[in-house]
């Protein structure tokens, strides 16, 4: 036995004799050649290589990709130049197909070769800014990606909102109708028409294994300063009639709370005067039935009190009357009280001698004789 080599497993490629021992993280894939066959080890494993003529290529990442494009001058549809700045996003779809069609992958002199996609990368961006300048040269700068055009939608939309406040009836809760709504007022930061941009490239970038997820404009600006100044008194304009259609907006909005604050203060108030007059009227009926009742039940006690007392007066008169039957005393003087009190001070009587005759006079009015003088 011969000590030859400490070999450091930390390494992802150990070469052992005619062994080869590669070891693949996640995210990753290894492109070796097996006697001129490509085969691709997948990420997550390691893999051993059993004989010489299987040698390990690179790596290839399966990562997404996000690159700056170059700066590019692009004419639009109307023939403006613009300069443009913009980026790409981008990954390895198929590593079989990029491997074999995009990527270099055979080296010389017995040595791997770096995991860098240099060729693949550039293929991809030239691509990329093709497609990107293709959706430019659609674009017609004048008319829709002109910022004026879109300030001419603003005011439109501004002159709706007028309409709408103008024609209100006063007496009439104010609606408000909002503006069709239009298409984008800047055509390059579409999302639909980058869309179409980005399935342009990868009609191209799919036939090596690549798929391109978007494209992303950052700026484009015209290189003309005239133009350039012509856009700023445009981009004021645009300015003023956002202003004028936000200031319109907030009149209407502030017409129609009002007029509903009024509605909604004029239902409460007579559903309150309503609910008043029907407790006042309730409230009245209850005292007039209460007042009618305490009147009736008055009535009734006196009612009952007379009677009472008319048949306590009866009684007495009876109860006098037996009282006085039984006394002979007393009935006589009672008969004398009685016609003593028939008696006035003017009346004149003559009387006999005799004691006896005073009684025919009194008690017998047919045999007395009374003389009334003025």
């Amino acid at each position: 036995m011969k000590f030859i080599k400490i070999y450091s497993l930390d390494d992802h490629v150990i070469t052992i004799g005619p062994y080869t021992i590669v070891t693949v993280d996640e995210g990753y894939a290894a492109i070796t050649q097996d006697n001129g066959s490509q085969k691709i080890l997948d990420g997550g494993h390691t893999h051993l290589l059993t004989h010489q003529k299987w040698k390990f290529e690179k790596f290839m990442t399966l990562k997404i990709q996000t690159d700056d494009l170059e700066r590019i001058r692009a004419a639009s549809a109307d023939n403006i130049i613009m300069s443009v700045n913009s980026t790409v996003v981008w990954r390895i779809k198929d590593v079989k197909v990029a491997a074999r069609l995009a990527s270099e992958t055979m080296s010389t002199g017995g040595r791997s070769l770096s995991a860098d996609i240099t060729k693949l990368r550039k293929d991809v961006l030239k691509q990329a800014i093709a497609s990107l300048a293709s959706f430019i040269g659609s674009v017609n700068y004048s008319d829709s990606f002109h910022i004026a055009a879109a300030a001419q939608r603003k005011m439109a939309s501004a002159e709706t909102a007028t309409q709408v406040v103008n024609t209100m009836d006063v007496n009439v809760s104010p609606t408000w109708v909002e503006p069709a709504s239009t298409s984008v007022e800047n055509p390059l930061f579409d999302p639909v028409g980058m869309s179409e941009a980005v399935v342009h490239a990868n009609a191209i970038t799919n036939a090596y294994g690549v798929e391109i997820c978007s494209i992303n404009i950052i700026s484009a600006n015209p290189e003309d300063p005239t133009l350039t100044s012509s856009l700023s008194s445009g981009a004021v304009a645009s300015a003023s009639a956002l202003q004028e259609e936000t200031t319109a907006r907030g009149k209407a909005k502030a017409m129609k709370i009002e007029a509903e604050a009024g509605s909604i203060t004029l239902q409460i108030k007579s559903e309150a005067e309503a609910k008043a007059a029907l407790i006042a009227a309730d409230t009245y009926g209850k005292s007039t039935t209460v007042k009618a009742e305490a009147e009736g039940r008055a009535e009734i006690l006196r009612a009952e009190g007379t009677k009472k007392a008319e048949i306590l007066r009866a009684e007495g008169s009876i109860k006098a009357a037996s009282l006085l039957e039984s006394s002979k005393v007393a009935v006589e003087l009672e008969r004398i009280k009685q016609s003593a009190s028939a008696l006035r001070s003017s009346d004149k009587f003559f009387f006999g001698q005799e004691p006896e005759y005073m009684s025919n006079i009194v008690m017998n009015t047919q045999s007395a004789a009374v003389l009334t003088t003025d």
